[in-house]
C-alpha cells in the first residue's frame, strides 16, 4: 500500500526535483502543500498529486491539514530555514504531534543544531525527526564518517560545494548565499573556537572523479551545519566548510562584499536577492552545467599522516537534484521501518555506499582517493631528516595545524636600509626578551608559518618541489632555501630569490641567512635566526626556544 508523504516547497527549485522523484514512485501517495493554490494545482496536475493549502506559520491551519492528510512523513523543502522567526520549530512540532515523521533540507547551522529540542517529544510519539537531510550535513557527514574510519586522530574535515553556472538557481538559494556574505560565525580551528566571515579566504578546488576533472574553482568559507556539528561528532580539530561560484567575477564580487558588509555595518545582503538573481540569470550561458563536491579529511592512522579525499562530479545540469537525495535515502529508511525515534541533525545517518548508489541515479560520478602525507622537510632532507634531534623532527612533522610557544631574544636593525628591509619582510622592529609563538598549517604540499614575536605577527609559506627544492615566500618575495644538516643542527642558507615568482632578485640585494635549529640544554627546540643585508648590515636577529602547545 502506498504511504502518504506531504511535501512543502514543491514549487521551489529543490522541492520541485524531489516532488518529481516521489511522484514517479508507486509506494508513495504524494500531497503537495503550500500557500498558493493556483501554483500548486498546476504542478499537482502535472504530477498527479493531491494538494493541501496552508501557511506553515499558521499552527491551526497546519494542524487541520495534518489531520486531513494523515501523512506517514512530512518533508519541508521550503526554507530558507534561517528565516523561520522566533519559533522556528512550531511546524515541525505540529508534525511530530500528529505522529508523522519529519525531514527537512535545512542548511542553516543554528536551525539544524537546534532541532534537538524536539527530541523528547519525538521519542514519546515514536517518530523520527531529521533536520539537514541535504547536501550538508547529511551527505557531507556520511562521507566524512567513511573517510575518517580507522583514523586515530582527525586534524581536518573540509567540505567544498561547487555548482555549475549553467544550472538553475532559485530565489531561496540566492537568499541563502547573500545571507552569508560578510556575516561572522564561529568555527573550530586547531581545537579552538575562532571567528570567521562568510565568503572569506577563497581557495581553488578541482574535483576529479571517473576520469573527469573540473576546472579549478574558487571556494570560500561559509557557515554550514558542518562547521557547527562536526568538531564534536567526529572529534575533529579543524572543520572547514566552503562553497563557490563558477564564474570568477561573481565569486570575487561576493568576496569584496565580505569586507564591505561589516565595514558599512550592513546586517545582510538578502534584500538584493531578487535583482542579483535576475543579474546572474543574464550570464547563465557562461561556464558549465557540471557541478562538483569534495570532502577532504586529514589525520593520522597508526602514526602515519594521511589525506583522504572524496570527489563527486555531477554533469548535464543535474546538480540541483543533489540536495534532496539524502532526504530520499532517509525516507526510504523510514518506509522500511529502520528509523529510530528521536530528533536531531541528520549526521552520518547512512553509508557512503548508500549515498553513491542514490547519487548515481542522478548521473553523479564519485571517487575516493587516499594518500600518505610526508612532511615537506622530510621530503626535502631525505635520510638526513632522521639525523635531526627529536624536538626538531617533531616541529617539522606537523599535523594539519600545530602550535608552539616559548621565548625569544630579539635584536633589530640599526641602519636605515636594515629597517626598511625588516619592514618589507614584516619582521620585528623592537628588540628585547619577548614571548614567541609559531603556528604551522600544513597540508603535505605547503606549510604556512605564522610567527608572533613580541606581539609582532609575520607570516611565510614554505613549499617543497623536487624540481626546485625548498622555497620560502614572504608576500611577493620568494627565496630558495639550501637546507643542510650539520652536526645535528638544521641550517637554512638562502639561495636565489624572485619577486612575484618571475623576476630574479640580484645577488647584491638577496639577504644573507644565518639560521639554525637544534635543541637547548633543557631538550627544547631551539632556533637562531639572523638575517643580514648583503653589505653585512643587520635586518633582524631573533633566537630562543619553542615547546608544543
Amino acid at each position: 500500500m502506498a504511504r502518504s508523504v506531504l511535501l512543502l516547497g514543491a514549487t521551489g527549485l529543490f522541492g520541485g526535483h524531489l516532488a518529481r522523484q516521489l511522484a514517479a514512485r508507486e509506494d508513495i501517495a504524494l500531497t503537495l502543500a503550500g500557500r498558493t493554490k493556483e501554483t500548486l494545482d498546476a504542478l499537482a496536475t502535472e504530477l498527479r498529486a493531491d494538494v493541501v493549502v496552508f501557511d506553515r506559520a499558521d499552527v491551526a491551519a497546519v494542524s487541520s491539514a495534518l489531520e486531513h492528510v494523515r501523512p506517514f512523513a512530512v518533508i519541508d523543502c521550503s526554507g530558507p530555514f534561517q528565516s523561520y522567526g522566533a519559533a522556528p520549530y512550531e511546524f515541525a512540532k505540529a508534525v511530530v504531534q500528529s505522529r508523522a515523521h519529519y525531514l527537512d533540507i535545512a542548511d542553516g547551522a543554528a536551525f539544524v543544531a537546534g532541532i534537538v529540542e524536539l527530541d523528547a517529544l519525538a521519542r514519546a510519539q515514536g517518530v523520527c525527526v531529521w533536520s539537514g537531510a541535504s547536501t550538508t550535513p547529511a551527505l557531507s557527514s556520511a562521507i566524512a564518517a567513511d573517510l575518517i574510519d580507522g583514523m586515530d586522530h582527525v586534524d581536518l574535515i573540509e567540505t567544498s560545494i561547487l555548482p555549475g553556472n549553467k544550472t538553475p538557481r532559485g530565489l531561496s538559494v540566492m537568499r541563502a548565499i547573500l545571507g552569508q556574505v560578510g556575516r561572522p560565525f564561529e568555527r573550530t580551528i586547531g581545537g579552538r573556537i575562532k571567528r570567521s566571515y562568510g565568503w572569506a579566504n577563497s581557495i581553488r578546488v578541482a574535483p576529479t572523479a571517473g576520469g573527469q576533472t573540473l576546472r579549478p574553482r574558487l571556494a570560500a568559507l561559509v557557515d554550514t551545519p558542518d562547521a557547527a556539528l562536526f568538531p564534536q561528532r567526529f572529534n575533529a580539530r579543524t572543520v572547514t566548510a566552503r562553497a563557490g561560484l563558477e564564474l570568477v567575477m561573481f565569486h570575487r564580487a561576493l568576496s569584496l562584499f565580505r569586507h564591505l558588509v561589516p565595514a558599512l555595518g550592513i546586517s545582510t545582503l538578502e534584500r538584493l536577492s531578487k535583482p542579483l538573481l535576475s543579474l546572474s540569470n543574464l550570464f547563465v550561458g557562461f561556464g558549465s552545467d557540471s557541478g562538483g563536491m569534495r570532502v577532504r579529511v586529514q589525520g593520522r592512522a597508526a602514526g602515519q599522516c594521511q589525506e583522504r579525499i572524496w570527489d563527486m562530479i555531477i554533469p548535464d545540469g543535474h546538480g540541483p537534484k543533489t540536495p534532496v537525495q539524502p532526504a530520499v535515502i532517509l525516507l526510504d529508511q523510514l518506509l522500511m521501518g529502520q528509523g529510530r525515534a528521536g530528533a536531531g541533525p541528520a549526521l552520518a545517518a547512512f553509508s557512503r555506499a548508500q549515498a553513491e548508489a542514490q547519487l548515481a541515479r542522478i548521473h553523479a560520478v564519485c571517487e575516493r582517493r587516499d594518500r600518505d602525507i610526508s612532511p615537506i622537510f622530510a621530503q626535502a632532507l631525505g635520510s638526513d631528516f632522521a639525523a635531526l634531534p627529536k624536538p626538531v623532527q617533531i616541529l617539522h612533522s606537523p599535523n594539519y595545524l600545530d602550535r608552539f610557544s616559548g621565548r625569544a631574544e630579539v635584536e633589530v636593525a640599526s641602519s636605515l636600509l636594515g629597517k626598511i628591509a625588516a619592514l618589507c619582510g614584516g619582521f620585528p622592529l623592537k628588540g628585547g626578551k619577548v614571548p614567541a609563538q609559531v603556528e604551522i598549517l600544513a597540508d603535505g604540499q605547503a606549510e604556512i608559518w605564522t610567527r608572533t614575536i613580541g606581539g609582532k605577527r609575520f607570516q611565510s609559506v614554505l613549499r617543497y618541489d623536487p624540481a626546485i627544492g625548498m622555497t620560502e615566500q614572504f608576500g611577493p618575495l620568494r627565496f630558495g632555501l639550501n637546507l643542510r644538516v650539520v652536526d645535528g643542527a638544521l641550517e637554512f642558507p638562502v639561495g636565489k630569490g624572485r619577486v612575484f615568482g618571475k623576476f630574479a632578485i640580484p645577488r647584491f640585494l638577496t639577504p644573507v641567512s644565518e639560521t639554525s635549529e637544534t635543541v637547548d640544554a633543557q631538550g627544547r627546540f631551539q632556533f637562531d635566526v639572523r638575517l643580514s643585508l648583503p653589505t653585512g648590515g643587520l635586518i633582524v636577529h631573533y633566537k630562543g626556544y619553542l615547546e608544543p602547545q
